[in-house]
């Protein structure tokens, strides 16, 4: 299938942006008119849960991003739909980055639910894949029920010091164990995000992405760039994507311009 809606872009706002002189909303409009997308989302990271303190590196990107994104896309014209949201995070079971009141401020919430290398946020009992697994599907059904997100984004991805531990995580869990986990997500209208920066580590295999399907979810495809790069990679998705069955049947109506 055709890949023309992006909703994982981070600009400079965000601490893990490499190249923030070329991440700007401007820079990554313009790329994306050229590689033919209908529809792209903003995403950089936030934390503005007024109950829970910020990391050190979550400090500098509280809600004032959304004001200064805003302003920056305000001189902005283009043919491209442009979605302001943000990439959240699931501290623990019960605990996010952002309120759910803010959350409806968006036009969409991704939701990390396994971004455990952060210093503040819950651990697993160990590093074994099993309990790892656990936790983080304890982390996924928290995000999932919680009412804040749109999509989940890079489900069951690490990042930093634990990302070449992705790939034993999902051969724990049962083809029954990922349907059921997916099930709720369905239930309560939560997409999955289909993330390019994911895929290209071998840690999003196609039998999560066919147990979300079977389950009856809805997809968002995500670039999670940093860079014009990253943004560029989002097309690398569709040799996957052929193998999952996914179509645009399966797209989540916000991200190919419904609600």
């Amino acid at each position: 299938m055709k890949i023309e809606h992006d909703l994982h872009i981070h600009t400079y706002l965000s601490s893990c942006c490499v190249e923030k002189e070329l991440q700007t909303p401007k820079n990554i409009i313009s790329l994306a008119e050229k590689m033919g997308m209908k529809t792209i989302g903003f995403a950089d990271h936030l934390w503005m849960s007024p109950s829970i303190p910020a990391n050190d590196w979550y400090k500098p990107q509280d809600e004032n991003q959304i004001t200064r994104l805003k302003q920056n896309l305000s001189t902005i014209k283009t043919g491209v739909r442009v979605l302001v949201g943000c990439e959240a995070d699931t501290i623990g079971p019960g605990k996010f980055s952002i309120t759910k009141e803010f959350a409806k401020t968006l036009d969409y919430v991704l939701l990390s639910c396994s971004h455990i290398h952060l210093d503040n946020f819950d651990q697993p009992k160990s590093l074994a894949p099993r309990d790892m697994v656990e936790h983080l599907v304890k982390m996924f059904l928290s995000g999932v029920e919680s009412g804040i997100p749109t999509a989940i984004a890079h489900p069951f991805a690490l990042f930093g010091p634990l990302h070449g531990r992705s790939d034993g995580l999902i051969s724990t869990l049962s083809d029954t164990e990922l349907f059921d986990m997916f099930s709720v997500a369905e239930k309560n209208k939560v997409a999955i995000e289909i993330n390019a920066a994911a895929v290209a580590l071998r840690s999003e295999p196609v039998r999560l992405i066919t147990n979300a399907k079977k389950a009856g979810c809805k997809f968002t495809f995500g670039s999670d760039a940093h860079g014009p790069a990253g943004q560029r990679a989002l097309l690398n998705l569709e040799p996957f994507l052929n193998k999952t069955g996914v179509t645009e049947d399966d797209i989540l109506p916000l991200a190919i311009g419904g609600k």
